[in-house]
């Protein structure tokens, strides 16, 4: 996926379309999911509407991106 703006489409789709267009199974409403951007928003944007969606242990790594590239250089 190249934004948050599609998400929402990929969540939508069928799951042999899923798997056809991203070469992974696609996720199930009571797998974890955990996004992230490089600041946050994007990432809790993500997360509301996967949360939206019926994805109930959708959540956001609210350190962002910058964060734990931050703890991965130390």
């Amino acid at each position: 996926m190249s934004a948050v703006t599609d998400l929402e489409d990929a969540l939508k789709m069928d799951p042999e379309a899923f798997k056809q267009k991203y070469l992974v199974e696609k996720p199930q409403p009571d797998n974890n999911l955990v996004f992230h951007c490089q600041m946050g928003k994007r990432g809790q944007q993500a997360t509301e509407i996967a949360l939206g969606l019926g994805y109930r242990h959708a959540r956001n790594y609210l350190g962002a991106y910058k964060e734990w590239s931050e703890k991965e250089g130390k």
